[in-house]
């Protein structure tokens, strides 16, 4: 077994060094290190296939070690010529030691060499000679790290953790062999899989070292997974090292103990391998310790792309998902700026009433957008981030499910905010984090823009089908008017004869018919005036309950003492919209219902209050349908532009709709319109 394991274990380790050689030939540029890296990987190969065959065959390890001095002179100079900057060989040599050290390896190839002729040496001077080629490939290993500034060792940190592993592995196997005077079998087999083990760090080195120009790209996900095995390789090991350990004990188990043992062993690494938790833990701490970058900048705009391309729920579900996944986000929130208030969108694993939703929307979401900054929650609660974006704590949950306010907001985009949970990517929110988390937001808000224009679009169209269909009417409207004014100028003169007035009743019956079927069709709306003028809020609220009172239940107007109450608006386009809203709450309504309207004032704003005990709506409607143009439930009855309208209009005034329902309770329209409002 222990055979088998060491023969893969150099077949692996010569495929991994002939993979890294076929890498960098990938490679355009031209530099010293990458020359003689490739020649080492070219002699670690060398060496792996040497030693399979030795032990495979039993043959005289000589050439082994040949190649292993081979390998270890190449290992130095890859050093050597990243000490020095080479850019030609002689560069290497240009300091005493890395020359003299690098002769005495290179004699030791000579004398090796000349054994196959003349054995002047025993194998227990090579073994001697082996050991201090181990003791200088962990010098020049120190050197190389000692020599570094401290900002920039996490580039050579893995070269010296990979070679520092192989040259103290060496070290080991051959004083144990010079003390005991036997190569270990166990040491010797093992070396393949120690050499398999460095490859990786030696090739991020080779990506991370500008000056080393081998532009070599390591998927994350090759390391990620790579990591994982070599996790349950260990894990593995350690089980098995443990059964070996209670047999070694002279302690009998039965078959059926073995395989539970095992069995429960597989479930815990299954258990591991299947956890979230576990796996982001892993990302993390390989994103941190071997790249210099926290992100795969191509693969993250690759997959925020596809993610656009292939929404799933509405436009604002996929943005505030696109915004979440490169984060590791587990909820958030989405809101677009509508007027003076921001509007939620979408909500992904948080309740849209969560109260810190309202608290963080109303006092920190325009000053992120205004100054563009990304908010931190908890150092605005501690008062750590500056004067506009500090929150109150007591008024937060005392443990904050959202974690930053990140706006969106470019020159020609939907402003808005995206609110999210803490970041599981990574241990701590830096610099980078933050330049991503706006690279995002500003393409979700030209995304959004570029939706919400398209619906803009859309329903311009309709209005314009509205337009079109609406001028055969007044043709029609026009015909029925020609036909009542002959009739009025006829009526002088043919008042008093019988068959003028059969004609007359004829004529108004068919004038009745067709306005019946232009009513039908415009659902009560005609061409409105746009002039202007100063007009008591109260006296015209106060008319329209008077008109409508002719259909029960007639509405009831709470008229409050004192309050001035006046709008520069259009006053019949105003007194329409009322209108239309007092109906729809009267045919909401049952005659025994109620229909209330009052005035009164809130802060910078008068409120017009319409309430009512019918039939209600759902959320769902509300939020979906009820502003919604071209869209009624009145079927042929209406064309679903009233309440429509009614918004408009109120925001064109520069005030909003708020609205309170639940089915068979009744509605609440509120209508917010600002105390000053600009002529």
């Amino acid at each position: 077994m222990d055979t088998l394991l060491g023969n893969i274990g150099y077949l692996s380790a010569a495929i991994g060094f002939l993979f890294i050689f076929l890498l960098l030939l990938t490679t355009k540029e031209k530099s010293m290190p990458k020359r003689l890296l490739q020649l080492t990987c070219l002699l670690g190969a060398a060496w792996a296939i040497a030693s399979f065959i030795q032990y495979r065959y039993q043959l005289s390890i000589l050439p082994v070690l040949l190649t292993e001095s081979l390998l270890t002179l190449g290992w130095c100079l890859l050093v050597s010529s990243s000490l020095t900057n080479a850019v030609q060989v002689k560069d290497i040599f240009r300091e005493k030691a890395p020359r003299w050290l690098c002769l005495f390896i290179a004699a030791t190839i000579v004398l090796e060499l000349a054994r196959f002729i003349w054995p002047i040496l025993s194998q227990r001077t090579f073994v001697f000679l082996h050991l201090c080629q181990a003791i200088i490939g962990l010098w020049f290993v120190e050197l190389r790290f000692r020599r570094t500034h401290k900002d920039e060792r996490w580039a050579i940190k893995p070269i010296c953790l990979g070679l520092g592993v192989y040259f103290a592995y060496h070290f080991a196997l051959y004083a144990d062999a010079f003390l005991t005077n036997i190569l270990a079998s166990g040491f010797w087999l093992g070396r393949g899989w120690i050499a398999l083990m460095s490859l990786p760090f030696i090739l991020l080195t080779a990506r991370r070292i500008k000056h080393w120009q081998s532009r070599v790209y390591v998927s994350r996900d090759i390391i990620y997974h790579s990591t994982l095995l070599l996790v349950a390789a260990g894990y593995l090991l350690v089980m098995a090292l443990a059964g070996f350990y209670i047999k070694s004990m002279g302690e009998s188990w039965s078959d059926t103990v073995q395989i539970l043992f095992f069995a429960l062993s597989a479930l815990v690494l299954a258990s591991l391998f299947l956890s979230d938790t576990f796996r982001k833990n892993i990302m993390v701490f390989i994103t941190k310790h071997f790249f210099a970058n926290k992100y795969e900048y191509r693969e993250e705009w690759m997959r925020f792309a596809t993610a656009l391309e292939h929404p799933e729920g509405t436009q604002y579900d996929t943005a505030l998902r696109a915004m979440l996944h490169p984060f590791g986000c587990h909820s958030g929130v989405l809101a677009t700026r509508q007027g003076p208030n921001m509007k939620v969108r979408a909500c992904h694993n948080i309740d849209h009433q969560h109260p810190d939703i309202q608290i963080l929307l109303s006092s920190a979401a325009l000053p992120a957008i205004e100054h563009q900054w990304i908010v931190d929650v908890d150092a605005a609660r501690q008062d750590k981030e500056p004067a506009p974006f500090r929150l109150d704590a007591t008024a937060l949950s005392a443990v904050a499910e959202l974690s930053y306010i990140v706006p969106l907001s470019s020159s020609s985009g939907t402003l808005g905010v995206c609110l999210l949970s803490r970041p599981t990517s990574t241990e701590k929110v830096n610099w980078e984090d933050r330049d991503l988390m706006k690279a995002i937001s500003r393409q979700l808000s030209v995304y959004l823009n570029v939706f919400e224009t398209n619906q803009k679009l859309a329903e311009s169209q309709q209005f314009d089908t509205f337009n079109r269909m609406s001028a055969f009417l007044v043709h029609d409207l026009k015909n029925v008017l020609a036909q009542l004014q002959l009739l009025s100028k006829n009526a002088t003169k043919h008042r008093d004869n019988p068959d003028f007035i059969s004609d007359a009743f004829d004529t108004v019956d068919s004038a009745a018919h067709r306005l019946t079927k232009v009513l039908n069709q415009l659902s009560n709306k005609r061409v409105e005036s746009q002039s202007e003028e100063e007009i008591n809020i109260e006296d015209l609220i106060r008319q329209v309950c008077n008109t409508r009172a002719v259909r029960t239940p007639p509405p009831q107007f709470i008229e409050q003492a004192d309050l001035p109450f006046t709008l520069k608006t259009d006053r019949e386009r105003f007194s329409n919209m009322l209108s239309h809203l007092v109906q729809n709450a009267q045919e909401s309504t049952s005659e025994n219902g109620y229909v209330h309207v009052s005035t009164t004032r809130k802060d910078r704003y008068y409120l017009i209050t319409i309430s009512d005990n019918g039939s209600g709506m759902s959320s769902d409607f509300i939020e979906h349908r009820l502003f919604k143009p071209f869209d009624t439930t009145k079927g042929n009855a209406g064309m679903g532009i009233g309440a429509y309208d009614a918004k408009n209009l109120i925001e064109q005034l520069g005030g909003y709709i708020d609205v309170e329902s639940e089915p068979d309770k009744g509605t609440t329209l509120y209508i917010h319109l600002p105390v000053s409002v600009p002529a």
